[in-house]
């Protein structure tokens, strides 16, 4: 029987752009965070709905513990299509945008 052949790592277009959802918890974001602040020196969260109360908590224990340090916050509002209930047409979210750098002493 032969070994798989398909060992390739996959990379991402953007490594230290995170994806934050609401269907994990912020400590899962704090470990991916300082795992990819030892590769990337500014990392950058990105969340939206619900999801905004996670990324700031992941960035403020990431911030508390001199893992990282905050170097822009930002928000925006975008339209999203909307599918509920067979009625179609937009609705408004907030999108949060935190960058992080690295912590001198990390």
């Amino acid at each position: 029987m032969e070994p798989a052949k398909d060992n390739k790592k996959v990379v991402r277009e953007n490594p230290e752009i995170i994806n934050v959802s609401n269907k994990r918890n912020s400590s899962f974001y704090v470990f991916l965070g300082k795992q990819l602040l030892k590769e990337h020196k500014e990392i950058e969260f990105q969340a939206l709905g619900n999801a905004v109360s996670i990324a700031v908590m992941s960035a403020e224990n990431l911030v508390r513990n001199h893992y990282a340090e905050f170097k822009e916050i930002r928000t925006q509002t975008i339209n999203m299509d909307r599918k509920e209930n067979d009625k179609e047409g937009q609705a408004k979210k907030a999108k949060l945008y935190i960058k992080l750098i690295q912590h001198k002493d990390f």
